[in-house]
């Protein structure tokens, strides 16, 4: 199944193919779709992936299979073009369908950036210089341990507050403490968590925890300055399309966390007053920087043979199925190995 294809350079890093899937091949694509969409359809009478195709069709139309059929057929094609045509992708491609009719041949392009050229500065040399730089002690306050159980305290005093109150949100008929009053800091308060019997192991956990915090951050620190300090000293052209796709990526994120606060990302964007696209302007320099940090770590990992271990690959994509039960795995698949890859080249870079 190969189809005729036209490939056009539009920018730098950037190409655009061009193609048409004859109308036979593009044919054995509509059981597949018919599957997927019968698979989550609900018409009253059949049950899910059991609904004949002439009920399905007149329920979701013909347009609707022909576009699933649409993508499946090009998430099929896409790969094995880029593989015939030795074609260096990176990214997420842009896919527009151009022609789209039943027993017609299927018609796309599909916009998508290539590995542009990198000329890397002597990343050893940058890793070995920043590691060699005098570390910075990490000490934690008894003022730092005194605010976190301050934290506790307060989070204590609101829980309890909120047991004071019925499922319904009606109040008892005694008030509870006031707002402001709060719990004594004793053992017993310490018991009240759950993990400790007495306020000095509840102190030395929290000491702990921020020695852990303090470590992490300068660890990051130092991440970031050895990847700032190679990215200084290197060159290489950043395809658009890639800056594009990574403020889309900015922008899921940020929605995720409004989502994780309980927030309503829409009800969020219409206190600020904006759209999405309003938001995303003036991301470019930060998207840039990801992108190219991005590259840096990839081109690292090529140049020292850096790969994702099958069995780490395996347990992080386990886990990220429970996270994301819906997203595809080969999608998965992918951010795994990129998150595995990028921690390994980070290691190698601070063990030098």
């Amino acid at each position: 199944m190969k189809p005729d294809i036209k490939i056009n350079k539009i920018g730098d890093a950037e190409i655009e193919i061009v193609g048409e899937l004859n109308s036979e091949d593009f044919a054995t694509f509509r059981a597949k779709a018919i599957k997927n969409l019968g698979e989550n359809a609900q018409i009253d009478g059949f049950r899910k992936g059991h609904i004949p195709e002439k009920v399905l069709v007149e329920k979701v139309g013909e347009e609707k299979i022909l576009l699933e059929m649409g993508e499946i057929a090009i998430g099929q094609i896409y790969p094995d073009i880029l593989s015939d045509h030795k074609i260096d992708a990176i990214g997420r491609p842009e896919v527009s369908i151009t022609k789209l009719a039943k027993d017609n041949p299927l018609g796309f392009k599909i916009k998508t950036a290539t590995m542009p050229k990198i000329t890397l500065a002597d990343y050893k040399t940058i890793a070995k210089e920043v590691n060699s730089e005098k570390a910075e002690e990490i000490k934690i306050t008894d003022q730092e341990i005194s605010d976190v159980l301050e934290n506790l305290r307060k989070q204590r005093a609101t829980n309890s507050h909120a047991e004071h109150e019925h499922k319904e949100g009606e109040k008892c008929d005694h008030e509870p403490s006031p707002a402001g009053e709060l719990p004594e800091l004793n053992d017993d308060f310490a018991k009240a968590l759950g993990q400790f019997q007495t306020l000095d192991e509840l102190k030395a956990k929290v000491q702990e925890n921020l020695d852990l915090e303090k470590k992490y951050r300068a660890k990051e620190k130092k991440r970031l300055k050895i990847v700032d300090e190679i990215n200084k000293k290197s060159e290489m052209i950043i395809p658009k399309i890639l800056v594009e796709a990574e403020k889309d990526k900015m922008m899921a994120e940020m929605e995720g966390q409004i989502g994780q606060m309980g927030l309503n990302f829409d009800d969020y964007l219409n206190h600020l007053k904006k759209t999405r696209d309003e938001l995303m302007t003036g991301w470019d320099k930060d998207a840039k920087y990801r992108v190219e940090v991005s590259l840096i770590l990839n081109e690292i990992a090529r140049t020292e043979q850096i790969g994702a271990p099958e069995e780490e690959l395996e347990r992080e994509v386990d886990y990220l199925k429970k996270q994301y039960p819906t997203v595809d795995e080969r999608r998965l698949k992918s951010y795994a190995g990129n998150l595995i890859i990028n921690e390994k080249v980070f290691e190698f870079l601070e063990s030098l």
